[in-house]
């Protein structure tokens, strides 16, 4: 673990002065356009991670200052990366673009330079999980954005297809409600959906099953045998955290013959892509999304080595799980090479999309549109669970399959994984939000210029206040000349 450079506080004020400079210089953060109307707020930000901050720094950029930005968990604490994120650095390269809005002392390398050095920064691959977590703290202050943290939103209602969008949430002081002309729910990989856990482990006993996701008590794992459905990256961090918290044995289990070796992810993550996801037609979009999940992407290196540090650790290929039964001992895995024998297991089986099981989106879901909508029964067969996806208008908003375009649920944007299909797998997610954040922002923007446009061409034609030009010769050069 990397330390801070003796005389971090202090390199950090001159950044800060720096990106005040910066901020000076550069176009933004003018005018304040748009704010609260009849108690609805333009803007309400669900999810206080990455993403949520980033859009809340680029729509204050753009002059729509009035925004609410809650998340679940507290303040200082958002995202996952002090909770189920168990790998020692991030799985996205360090040198990715992030959007700065024209700051550049606010970026990630700008930040991690100061707090470390040059030459630390020159000396990592991936930005250190425990210090990306900092970065955002940080980011968050700078930009001196507002969390309203430990606060959960219980339900988002329309009112009617023009009215506001109604959040009811609950936090540590009770119940309450906003109203909001949009709701950007920037909630992660489980955004629209929810862990995935086999059929085939929902008879074991359930403190004995985990998924990746979970708040698990490592510690209370040491001198157990541990299985793993699963070999994703977090598959072999959560491995290996077991391990080192004194777990006696982890196997990994993956049901294909070998680990793949291409990673369709590093091909993805240029301007042109990212950028321009959206131009794909719905059949491109098909193709691009079942072929990643055909081909999928190998685990990472460094979470690979890591596990592969203990004596204790098994990676079985070809190993899916046909069984997984409690005898009242223990818990029998049966796979085509033999029988397992563990006292825990966990899910590294992702998540599944299903917009019904987010508490927030229940009231909206059956009138949302999903891909298995637009496509075809050969297509939806072709992989029935992307085909649950949402399906998504280009600024990021639910369809209503009442077909209205003015429906209420076009307000509501999923700037999260469920974004996947529709907008890019990298939209959300820290290489694609130089791209993703930079088109909602305008979209959203743009949406709110269109309901307040006559109310400003009101303005603008009522505009009157004098710039006070004076005829003749400046003051100064008439003395002169005198």
């Amino acid at each position: 673990m990397r330390q801070p450079l003796p005389d971090a506080a202090a390199r950090l004020a001159v950044l800060e002065r720096d990106a005040a400079r910066q901020e000076a210089l550069s176009a933004g953060d003018g005018r304040a356009w748009v704010g609260e109307r009849d108690g609805e707020h333009p803007v309400v930000i669900v999810g206080a991670g990455q993403a949520g901050l980033v859009l809340a720094r680029g729509l204050r950029r753009r002059g729509i200052d009035d925004l609410v930005v809650l998340d679940t968990a507290p303040a200082d604490a958002t995202g996952p990366w002090s909770t189920y994120a168990r790998m020692h650095t991030l799985r996205t390269p360090k040198d990715i673009a992030w959007p700065t809005w024209g700051v550049p002392a606010v970026s990630p390398r700008a930040w991690f330079e100061a707090v470390y050095g040059e030459t630390a920064w020159e000396e990592i691959a991936f930005f250190p999980t425990v210090a990306w977590q900092g970065f955002l703290q940080w980011y968050r202050a700078v930009c001196g954005i507002e969390v309203i943290g430990s606060t959960a939103v219980t339900a988002i209602t329309p009112t009617d297809a023009e009215g506001p969008l109604r959040v009811d949430l609950d936090g540590p002081d009770g119940s309450w409600t906003l109203l909001a002309r949009h709701v950007v729910l920037a909630t992660g990989i489980e955004g629209a959906g929810g862990r995935h856990v086999p059929a085939l482990l929902s008879e074991l006993p359930r403190d004995r099953v985990h998924h990746t996701h979970d708040a698990i008590d490592f510690a209370a794992l040491a001198g157990k045998r541990i299985g793993v459905l699963g070999a994703g990256t977090g598959a072999f961090d959560n491995a290996a955290t077991a391990l080192e918290n004194g777990a006696l044995s982890v196997d990994v289990h993956m049901r294909r013959p070998a680990m793949p070796q291409v990673s369709p992810y590093r091909w993805m993550e240029f301007a042109g892509l990212i950028e321009n996801y959206g131009s794909f037609t719905d059949a491109q979009k098909w193709a691009f999304n079942v072929h990643l999940s055909a081909v999928d992407q190998p685990a990472t290196q460094n979470a690979i080595w890591r596990a592969h540090a203990f004596d204790g650790f098994r990676f079985l290929t070809s190993s899916p799980w046909h069984r997984a039964e409690w005898d009242e001992r223990e818990i029998v895995v049966t796979t085509p090479h033999g029988i397992h024998r563990y006292d825990v297991v966990i899910a590294a089986t992702g998540i599944v999309a299903d917009l019904s099981r987010r508490p927030e989106l229940a009231t909206v879901a059956p009138d949302a549109m999903v891909w298995s909508d637009v496509l075809t029964p050969a297509q939806v067969s072709e992989n029935p669970g992307l085909a649950r996806f949402p399906y998504l208008d280009d600024d990021f908003g639910l369809v209503s399959r009442g077909g209205s375009g003015g429906s209420a649920l076009s307000r509501i944007h999923l700037f999260n994984h469920g974004a996947r299909i529709s907008q890019g797998m990298l939209s959300h997610q820290i290489p694609g939000l130089v791209g993703g954040a930079t088109k909602l922002a305008a979209a959203l923007s743009r949406r709110l210029f269109a309901r307040d446009a006559e109310d400003l061409l009101a303005e603008y034609l009522a505009y009157d206040i004098p710039v006070g030009v004076h005829i003749g010769r400046r003051p100064e050069s008439a003395a002169v000349a005198g």
